[in-house]
């Protein structure tokens, strides 16, 4: 891994960052949880490298619905 660590995403509980992270895993993505307390909430930060930030938000983000 080389390049400064960048959030790929934030969760708000631990059992969907850690989902996140082994799904990343699985495509070849270092990733690890990084918990901030940012005014009393509680965030977990899923953190990659930045030459991985956009696969990694490409495989994160969701697929939108269709309209029919």
């Amino acid at each position: 891994m080389s390049g400064k660590l960048v959030t790929a995403a934030i969760f708000d509980n631990r059992p969907e960052a850690e989902v996140c992270i082994s799904m990343l895993d699985a495509y070849g993505i270092y990733a690890f949880s990084a918990h901030l307390d940012t005014s009393g909430q509680s965030l977990i930060h899923v953190q990659v490298a930045d030459s991985d930030l956009e696969a990694a938000k490409g495989l994160i983000s969701p697929v939108p619905e269709s309209g029919d």
